[in-house]
């Protein structure tokens, strides 16, 4: 194959690649809208619910929760106002230090999301089973190094509203 047609198929598939993130990004953020919904919430109270629980002392304070998540301390206690009112978390003041506030989640009211995460994840690994060992290894380091990106351009993005913010 000549350079020129090699460059050239490189160049559609990468517009392909850039195509189909854009298309996946935005259906993931309405598939999780509407599993949230589906009880009373938004994309947003899941994700922050996700982040609770993926952090390894699976408490967070609210402070914690605006860094990871880059929204303002203000929209994380509406956000955190809103799931402890519908009783899918609980606030728990510090042993050590009464000022400090961390934030649970009560796994029992999430046992209603369960199926319905179950179901896309199945989905997902059965998409999974169709590729080789090789092929899973190379698309796994591809979704980390992605990972990376965004939370980089998250961090900056996060970085230059507050200090916007704050002048």
């Amino acid at each position: 194959m000549s350079r020129e047609k090699t460059s050239q198929k490189r160049t559609e598939i990468l517009s392909r690649l850039w195509d189909l993130g854009r298309k996946l990004s935005t259906l993931t953020v309405f598939l999780h809208q509407a599993i949230a919904q589906s009880f009373g919430l938004n994309a947003t109270d899941t994700k922050c619910i996700d982040v609770i629980l993926s952090h390894s002392a699976g408490s967070v304070t609210a402070g914690q929760l605006s860094d990871v998540t880059g929204l303002t301390t203000g929209a994380i206690t509406h956000i955190l106002d809103r799931l402890e009112k519908r009783g899918f978390i609980e606030r728990v003041r510090d042993t050590r230090d009464r000022r400090k506030v961390f934030v649970r989640v009560k796994m029992e009211k999430l046992a209603p999301f369960f199926p319905k995460y179950e179901a896309i994840g199945k989905a997902h690994m059965a998409l999974a089973e169709e590729y080789g060992t090789k092929e899973l290894q190379l698309i796994s380091e591809y979704m980390q190094k992605s990972y990376e990106v965004s939370e980089r351009e998250l961090a900056k993005m996060v970085s230059a509203s507050r200090s916007t913010r704050r002048d």
